[in-house]
């Protein structure tokens, strides 16, 4: 890669990069396409382990302390969903991995690295409804849902309604992200985000074939990118500019939301409500072949990805095999869109679209998880 005067470099166009390589460059962007996820989960480990002794040591004796309190504030700051409890797992292992994916997210947008990837995938994208330069959107969903929809404005018309389907079913938002890690992490199986990735991908892609139209799929339906898309160097400040949306809406939106929720399941659990649901629940839990301790936790994070971290609740977890907690969590992340998604889709492309998409999610997720639940449940997972 040769530099300029200016100190950014350009490389050769995709077709001697990856698109030209019949077999290597697919491989390749396959391998790209998921090397964000698994350094922002190594990111995060690494992370946690520093600051996880610091963070219990900072809680744990106020929490012991205002545990032994009667009354709704003793649930709310230190109760099994309380703040104390549940606002550790957030900030440490939620945090490094939004911080670290909307980074890595950034530097393929800004790179121009998106596109190549995109270039490269066409022909494995184009049979379920998808085109090459739609793995930017698709991409940009792992940071936020939001913006990521509201760019689909760029894609063609017959591929804009799969892509939006793709993003609300398939791209875990870094929030999403960092709550399953966290989740995984306090059940300490954190090697099922490696099936977890997997399952996700391999059902969204099937999703997205279902739902897509059949003019998407055409092989007449050729890849629209610019033929000579270069690589530049991508700069700090560039790079910092792109991932200050993300990270700065963490902070604004999904922080505030999610100790909302954590506030709410609390006054819940202390009232009673959680085990009237729980009970009521339990049969719909029972056709994912999962307890009904995963009822409650799993309907609020299917509302905000955030709630996910309510699974890591103490008796709950203990309460899951592993099969169930990979169960439990796809099925939480993906039975519906965020709220904020969903009204985002209706605004694009219309409340009918809208009404449709969110009824198809919900069905296809739900044939998933309990497909997968009661296969590991039938060979005695």
């Amino acid at each position: 890669m040769r530099a300029d005067r200016h100190g950014s470099g350009v490389a050769a166009p995709p077709a001697t990069l990856l698109s030209g390589r019949a077999v290597a460059g697919p491989a390749i962007a396959v391998v790209l396409l998921i090397l964000p996820a698994l350094l922002a989960v190594l990111g995060a480990n690494q992370a946690a382990a520093w600051l996880d002794p610091l963070v219990v040591a900072s809680t744990t004796p106020l929490a012991e302390m205002i545990e032994g309190w009667s009354g709704p504030l003793g649930a709310v700051l230190a109760g099994d969903y309380g703040l104390l409890t549940m606002g550790p797992l957030l900030f440490v292992w939620a945090v490094p991995t939004v911080l670290v994916y909307s980074a890595l997210i950034s530097v393929y947008k800004v790179s121009g690295l998106a596109d190549h990837i995109g270039t490269a995938l066409h022909p494995l994208l184009r049979p379920v409804g998808l085109h090459g330069r739609d793995v930017t959107q698709v991409l940009m969903g792992f940071g936020c849902n939001v913006p990521a929809i509201v760019s689909t404005r760029s894609c063609s018309a017959c591929t804009r309604p799969a892509t939006v389907g793709a993003i609300s079913f398939g791209s875990a938002c870094s929030y999403q992200l960092g709550a399953t890690l966290a989740v995984f992490a306090a059940a300490d199986r954190s090697g099922l985000v490696v099936p977890y990735l997997a399952l996700l991908v391999a059902a969204t892609l099937v999703y997205t074939r279902l739902i897509s139209q059949p003019d998407a799929r055409s092989k007449l339906n050729t890849l629209l990118i610019e033929p000579r898309a270069f690589l530049t160097w991508p700069s700090f400040a560039a790079v910092g500019a792109e991932a200050r949306g993300t990270v700065w809406a963490f902070f604004r939106t999904a922080l505030p939301t999610f100790f909302a929720i954590a506030m709410v399941a609390s006054l819940l659990d202390w009232s009673g409500a959680l085990d009237v649901a729980g009970g009521l629940l339990a049969p719909a839990m029972a056709v994912f072949a999962l307890p009904a301790d995963a009822a409650m936790p799993t309907m609020l994070a299917a509302v905000r990805k955030d709630g996910i971290l309510l699974l890591a609740e103490a008796g709950t977890v203990a309460s899951l095999s592993a099969t169930q907690l990979l169960v439990a969590t796809f099925l939480a992340g993906t039975a519906l869109p965020c709220l904020v998604t969903a009204i985002t889709i209706g605004r694009e492309l219309g409340l009918l679209f809208a009404g449709r998409l969110v009824a198809q999610q919900a069905a296809f997720a739900c044939a998933v998880a309990a497909t997968v639940g009661w296969t590991s449940a039938a060979f005695g997972g």
